[in-house]
């Protein structure tokens, strides 16, 4: 089987605290698999730890085979080019209109020219849902569910193997909410990406994911199917799901 993304005892430690104790997952490809877990449970800094923007401590981080450590710089970022990522603010550049946007991941990383790029980018508009109309505008000047599309359109604008997601319907409404991860599992369908995504919101988990793990004090202590989240007895899952102010999470006693 074809794994995309091999996590591995992952620990990682700042100083005296330790954030993440032997985390080990896979990601198969045109799979998607959502994290979920409390505030400080560590989703960032495993994304982070992924993508080698910060160096664990310990254990084995593989993207398409290749195992990060082991590469150069030159090598790291030929394979970061190959990974996608949507922001939980979208992080779009504000000196720039949506088209450049959009573009520059092809335009600095992949060396495209501007008239190729644009032409990428104005299909990327449309597979989320937005028109040439909105290419000149800039990021002020669009709503907040239009610069998540515009910011999605960016991730996937250079056919990623793997896209990262982090709280992607973060600051929206329900319905623009619902409109976004129903776009995410759109673009991943058709595009035939894998995903790797963090998000407290149960809906969107509901709507986007293929897996889901629970990350709690540092190691996923759940691993199972969309399916399974509203079927599995345990409690972590049920009390998070649910919301409820009442169980492990919250029980002293089991922390």
């Amino acid at each position: 089987m074809e794994y995309v993304v091999e996590v591995e005892n992952l620990k990682k430690s700042f100083g005296r605290n330790h954030v993440l104790h032997g985390i080990s997952l896979k990601i198969k490809r045109g799979e998607s698999y959502v994290v979920i877990g409390g505030s400080g449970s560590g989703k960032s800094v495993l994304t982070k730890c992924i993508l080698g923007l910060i160096k664990p401590t310990s254990g084995i981080v593989k993207i398409n085979g290749e195992r990060i450590a082991k590469l150069s710089q030159k090598e790291m970022f030929k394979t970061l080019l190959k990974c996608g990522v949507l922001y939980q603010g979208g992080a779009l550049f504000d000196s720039l209109n949506v088209i450049d946007n959009i573009s520059f991941g092809l335009v600095y990383g992949y060396g495209k020219s501007i008239k190729e790029a644009y032409k990428i980018a104005i299909e990327k508009l449309e597979l989320v849902d937005l028109s040439e109309k909105v290419a000149k505008i800039f990021p002020s000047e669009l709503s907040g569910g239009m610069q998540k599309r515009v910011a999605l359109a960016r991730a996937i604008a250079t056919n990623p193997d793997i896209i990262f997601f982090d709280e992607p319907t973060t600051g929206l409404d329900p319905i623009t909410s619902g409109i976004i991860s129903e776009l995410i599992v759109k673009c991943i369908k058709e595009m035939k990406m894998s995903a790797l995504s963090i998000t407290h919101d149960i809906n969107s988990l509901k709507c986007i994911s293929d897996t889901v793990g629970l990350l709690y004090q540092g190691n996923i202590i759940w691993e199972g199917s969309n399916q399974e989240l509203t079927t599995t007895d345990n409690p972590y899952v049920k009390q998070f799901i649910n919301g409820s102010t009442t169980g492990p999470f919250t029980n002293r006693a089991a922390r």
